[in-house]
């Protein structure tokens, strides 16, 4: 895959962006495709006292979502992106994938990527253990 790099991601923070735009600028062309704002999981439902437009909508606002999943002929990488990693996206690397398996049955497998810029304290040898790639940007 290869072309312009957008200025703007859906969900991406706008001080995470710079960190994906490097990403891509130096691996883009590695992958077939991306997909943004992946909703996974069931969300939360509410009571049958809502109508199924209501019920839809909250369904769909309360879903987790993956910043950007990015697609290669032999696997599927699942990527959370954030200029200081800390505890909270060791715990969406871990969960994506899970949750992303369960929403939509893929036969390939999946990677969890983490795209930072910095690693907080002490986590490094986390990062590791959970067996995600790192790109630092």
């Amino acid at each position: 895959m290869t072309g312009n790099i957008p200025s703007k991601f859906p969900h991406l923070l706008p001080p995470d962006t710079p960190c994906w735009q490097r990403f891509l600028s130096a691996h883009q062309s590695e992958y077939l495709s991306f997909d943004y704002d992946v909703r996974v999981g069931f969300g939360r439902p509410v009571g049958d006292e809502f109508d199924d437009a209501m019920k839809k909508m909250a369904v769909d606002l309360s879903q987790r979502r993956i910043d950007a999943v990015g697609f290669k002929a032999d696997h599927i990488e699942i990527f959370e992106v954030t200029r200081l990693a800390g505890l909270k996206a060791i715990g969406q690397l871990i969960t994506y994938p899970i949750l992303y398996r369960m929403t939509y049955h893929p036969t390939l497998p999946l990677i969890p990527h983490l795209i930072t810029e910095k690693i907080d304290t002490d986590l490094d040898i986390v990062y590791r253990t959970i067996q995600a790639l790192i790109s630092i940007t």
